[in-house]
């Protein structure tokens, strides 16, 4: 689904060719919070230097922000019971 969003994002844009498509930038984007590798890693990994493997999870982390639905779209329609985490930071204690 992240790549269909990249593709639509470049489609919109009218981006030339990049080094890498929407599929790999999408994996890129969504193992650096997995892994928690640095970016000079992933870029290692995926054969690009570490600024565009910045730049891809940046764009990557802004087309997912507009995606999303603000605050009041995802109040809206929550029953009896149902319950949102707003800030969203987990402590283990």
């Amino acid at each position: 689904h992240v790549a269909w969003l990249l593709h639509e994002h470049r489609q919109a844009r009218n981006t030339r060719w990049r080094k890498l498509g929407c599929f790999k930038q999408a994996l890129l984007a969504l193992v650096h919070p997995r892994k928690n590798e640095t970016f000079s890693q992933l870029g290692a990994g995926f054969g690009i230097s570490q600024a565009t493997a910045w730049r891809y999870a940046d764009e990557t982390s802004d087309v997912l922000a507009s995606w999303a639905p603000g605050l009041h779209e995802a109040l809206t329609g929550l029953g009896e019971g149902d319950h949102v985490i707003v800030d969203g930071t987990l402590i283990p204690i």
